[in-house]
């Protein structure tokens, strides 16, 4: 018996010694920092001769052009001087005596760098987004998350992405723009921690007015809305928003009408499934009662099966005439419509996402396709997709404002290439390639006020740009492979892309990032509530 108590003492004493070095091992993991995505090729200021400028506004190419750029903008656009003598198109580079690089583009074609207007970042978005999106010429993001309060262990807050704004515009860091910052998604109280100040979860004017206030002084631009908000938690919203000089963006809460919606000026509405609720006469029911729980087949066969296009069309040409942007995150429905196939669910970009987020995509996918198939067998969700697919060509033609979004990193929506897979969705639908390249371009540029700044190729506007071996305009799958990328001026060719994408990859795979994932879910206190919800 001694001996046995023996055996059990130092067994025990080893499982302890053991655990307590994985705990050692783990803290160490995760307190250790992770590296930096590259940097660019160059910092010098850039000479882009002989290029092809992509017109996104107008659908004209110009060729023959050098474009010059400094301090972070093109600084200066006319016909160049070597058309006549350089017949090569291998693109190559030098150093001039001023020390400006030089591009010989071969007369390739330079448009501005795509947007994605609906992306959430996370603590993590330097190793794991940022040189994924850069890589796919995505230059700039619309992040619709944020944080309750700052700093947040997981969400990235208003002042991370600020702070790599900043730094990107120094050269210290390969970052998208972040031109405009959310507030985190509200959504009626249950998503407040019970620690967090009572005014979050919204129970009157005043605590309006202090939630707004909060997020004013996180530096804000919007409020994120969400669907379980109250038709009186909206309107205090929109009240108090206005007098702050911000604006609503986000979901259509279940309880809000279309056209409260409208009126209250809601800068944006995201997601494919606004119009497939909207112009349904059977959403009449249930639009009576909160939403306890998500639609089941037959009730998406309901709608599918009592969809009204005279009452669509009203409510598009109403919406073209508002002040709201629609922007339909089609990759959203697509999750859905291919839960079961097999070449979807071992998409080779899987290497780029890592294992703890691997395994929540794969349970989400399994959930779907549960509850895909109606009683004769029929997947709805591909049904609801080509739906939406058909509303967006029927509110592009009646003149809805489009924004391309993605919802990176939702399931199997994959940064970067993500939005490339968004607008060959639009395409499929039937908008022509320059409306599909608007979306991802001039459109967000207008949406953020910044139409003077960005989203297209002239003088004074910030040099945020793609290099491209095709035109565009006849194939927008050229988009998804650029030759090279400007971003804030530097100059990022075609193996510094490659290098991000394998920095990316070695991140996602890597056991320390996992565990810092793992780490930093985990001590979000609004994640464990997000979870617990």
């Amino acid at each position: 018996m001694y001996r046995l108590f023996s055996l059990l003492k130092q067994s025990t004493l080893t499982l302890l010694v053991a655990l307590l070095m994985c705990f050692v091992v783990l803290v160490g993991c995760v307190n250790w920092p992770l590296p930096d995505a590259p940097g660019p090729a160059s910092t010098a200021p850039l000479l882009l001769d002989n290029v092809s400028i992509v017109d996104v506004e107008t659908g004209q190419i110009h060729p023959h052009q050098a474009v010059w750029i400094e301090h972070g903008r093109i600084s200066k656009i006319a016909a160049s001087d070597l058309v006549a003598m350089d017949k090569s198109t291998t693109m190559r580079t030098e150093v001039m005596a001023d020390g400006r690089l030089k591009v010989h583009a071969g007369g390739r074609f330079l448009m501005p760098g795509l947007s994605d207007m609906h992306t959430h970042s996370l603590q993590l978005s330097p190793q794991l987004h940022h040189p994924l999106w850069i890589a796919a010429g995505v230059t700039a993001v619309r992040d619709l998350s944020g944080c309750m309060l700052e700093p947040d262990s997981f969400q990235a807050c208003t002042a991370d992405r600020k702070g790599w704004q900043q730094e990107q515009q120094a050269g210290q860091r390969t970052s998208p723009n972040y031109w405009l910052h959310s507030s985190y998604q509200l959504n009626g109280g249950p998503e407040v921690p019970a620690s967090y100040p009572a005014f979050f979860k919204l129970q009157s004017v005043a605590d309006a007015k202090a939630l707004v206030a909060h997020y004013q002084a996180q530096g804000t631009d919007f409020i994120k809305v969400y669907e379980k908000l109250s038709l009186q938690q909206y309107q205090w919203l929109v009240a108090a928003a206005d007098e702050a000089d911000l604006t609503l963006a986000g979901h259509q809460p279940w309880l809000v009408s279309f056209t409260q919606m409208l009126e209250a000026s809601q800068r944006s509405v995201e997601h494919g499934r606004v119009f497939i609720f909207e112009c349904a006469d059977a959403i009449k029911t249930y639009k009576q009662q909160p939403l306890s729980r998500s639609f089941q087949p037959e009730q998406w066969r309901e709608l599918l099966q009592s969809q009204n296009p005279e009452l669509c069309q009203q409510l598009m040409q109403q919406m073209a005439l508002s002040n709201t942007w629609w922007s339909p995150t089609l990759l959203t429905l697509q999750l859905g419509a291919k839960a079961g196939d097999p070449r979807f669910r071992q998409d080779e970009r899987l290497k780029f996402v890592p294992y703890l987020l691997q395994l929540l995509w794969l349970g989400d996918a399994d959930s779907m396709l549960e509850a895909a198939y109606d009683t004769n067998g029929l997947n709805v969700h591909a049904e609801l997709l080509q739906l939406a697919q058909r509303q967006l060509k029927q509110a592009q033609q009646a003149g809805v404002k489009i924004l391309a979004g993605t919802d990176t990193p939702d399931s199997f929506v994959f940064a970067g290439s993500g939005l490339h897979d968004e607008l060959a969705l639009y395409q499929q639908a039937g908008l022509t390639p320059l409306e599909v390249i608007q979306t991802a371009t001039i459109n967000p540029a207008v949406f953020t006020g910044m139409a003077a700044e960005t989203g297209s190729v002239a003088v004074g506007k910030t040099a945020d740009l793609l290099l491209l071996n095709h035109n565009p305009l006849l194939d927008v799958a050229s988009m998804r492979q650029p030759e090279a990328v400007v971003l804030a001026g530097f100059w990022y060719p075609k193996r510094s892309l490659q290098q991000l994408e394998a920095f990316a990859e070695e991140q996602a795979n890597s056991i320390r990032l996992n565990l810092h994932l793992l780490w930093d879910m985990l001590a979000s206190p609004a994640m464990r509530q997000q979870f617990a919800d």
